[in-house]
């Protein structure tokens, strides 16, 4: 192994007081000085010495530090690397032995063990996850809203007037995926819209609007936000410009929709800096939900939101879940796109396939997508937007072989000299 080059004794990055193994990882440029403080700090209260149990907790603060929720102990030595440490390889680390290291953390009085074990512990082992245990309930926030919504029906709306809605708004010939996201939307209290640049997100979810607006008697309130300032006033303009195309081709007169932060969506309150005068004892007014750029929102921003938003509410998460990760703990936007599928999502399937057959089933339409992908993705409630409108040809070739990983398809491509 590489010898990691050593630093001053008075380098910042170095806990000069951490003990034994907290140190080695330390030095190595694993952990860093805040995860060593908080562990050595947490031992300190819970009376716990032994190092096993200090080390995970402190990988466990960093893995939060670096955007992940959990880290798994038996995969962890295998998967992290070091931090602002000049080589490229990790010296040789004691690194503990798994079976032993799941022991000694479940019976530390600072871990509560499962589902039900202790809720006033700060960590928690869920089989061979562990967590800050904040995160844990957070994420837990998520599955039961998202629960809750799947076993739920949306509000009924005239079934004539959707599809003639839907026929005139989206007019291209099968496979027509916008059009399959709006029904989806449509037929759902959850659904996500996936896509990257250039996939028509905005204009699906302008005409996802009007759709939703000319099949109810009463028109639904909706809202409109986004994780930050710039990216709620690119909403708002988009939807504004797909708005006035609409108005101008006569498909439809939509009203004026000002996006806001979720931040101001939910509403701060005084004298706090996680909760939001809208949460499940006082809930947004709103009939549906759209939020943009979802891959950007944390864990914590998501379980706020679910909670805020009525249960028979719609909610319309859009986003690209290759791109544009949170800047806080979690990558939800790209959990919900790959979670199993759920329980009952078959008679969710069975609707939009009566409605829209040739949509699900692109013969020709589109050799790389089979039908099996589509329904596989709507059994998680995902709408994936597959073709591109901004451009095409080498460049979006390029785009979909570094999203799916494929190195030699893109070497090949940079080498080939097309444009």
């Amino acid at each position: 192994m590489t010898e990691v080059v050593a630093v001053d004794a008075f380098d910042v990055r170095l806990a000069r007081r951490a003990p034994g193994v907290l140190a080695e990882f330390n030095a190595a440029g694993v952990l860093g000085v805040a995860d060593v403080h908080v562990a050595q700090t947490l031992g300190r209260l819970g009376e716990e010495t032994d190092d096993r149990v200090l080390l995970a907790i402190a990988l466990t603060v960093r893995a939060v530090r670096l955007g992940s929720v959990c880290i798994d102990l038996g995969e962890v030595s295998a998967t992290v690397s070091a931090e602002g440490v000049d080589s490229v390889e990790l010296p040789d680390l004691p690194w503990p032995d798994p079976t032993e290291w799941y022991a000694a953390c479940r019976a530390s009085s600072l871990v509560a063990d499962g589902i039900g074990g202790d809720a006033s512990r700060p960590l928690r082992l869920i089989d061979e996850l562990l967590y800050l245990d904040r995160y844990w309930r957070q994420e837990e926030v998520v599955r039961a809203e998202l629960d809750l919504r799947a076993t739920g029906a949306p509000p009924s709306f005239d079934d004539a007037r959707f599809a003639a809605a839907l026929g005139r708004l989206f007019p291209e010939p099968a496979p027509d995926y916008q059009r399959l996201a709006a029904a989806a939307c449509a037929s759902g209290l959850v659904t996500v819209i996936a896509g990257g640049p250039g996939t028509g997100k905005t204009t699906t979810v302008a005409r996802l609007i009007a759709l939703l607006m000319d099949s109810f008697d009463t028109v639904p309130r909706i809202a409109l936000a986004a994780p930050t300032g710039k990216a709620a006033a690119r909403l708002q303009e988009a939807v504004a410009h797909e708005s006035e195309s609409l108005r101008a081709a006569g498909l439809a007169d939509l009203p004026v929709l000002s996006a806001s932060t979720l931040h101001r969506l939910l509403g701060w309150r005084p004298g706090s800096q996680s909760r939001f005068r809208h949460d499940r004892t006082n809930r947004l007014p709103y009939d549906v939900v759209i939020v943009d750029e979802t891959s950007m929102v944390s864990l914590t921003m998501m379980s706020r939101l679910l909670e805020a938003v009525r249960p028979d509410a719609r909610v319309v998460l859009v986003g690209d879940p290759d791109q544009l990760a949170s800047v806080e703990a979690g990558a939800v936007l790209g959990d919900l796109a790959h979670r199993p599928a759920r329980a009952g999502s078959d008679a969710r399937l069975a609707t939009l396939t009566d409605a829209l057959p040739a949509d699900l089933h692109p013969t020709g339409g589109n050799p790389e997508v089979s039908a099996d992908d589509i329904a596989a993705d709507l059994r998680r409630d995902v709408v994936r937007l597959r073709k591109q409108y901004r451009f095409g040809g080498v460049i979006g070739e390029l785009a979909a072989a570094i999203r799916v990983g494929d190195q030699e398809k893109v070497v090949s491509l940079l080498h080939g000299g097309s444009k």
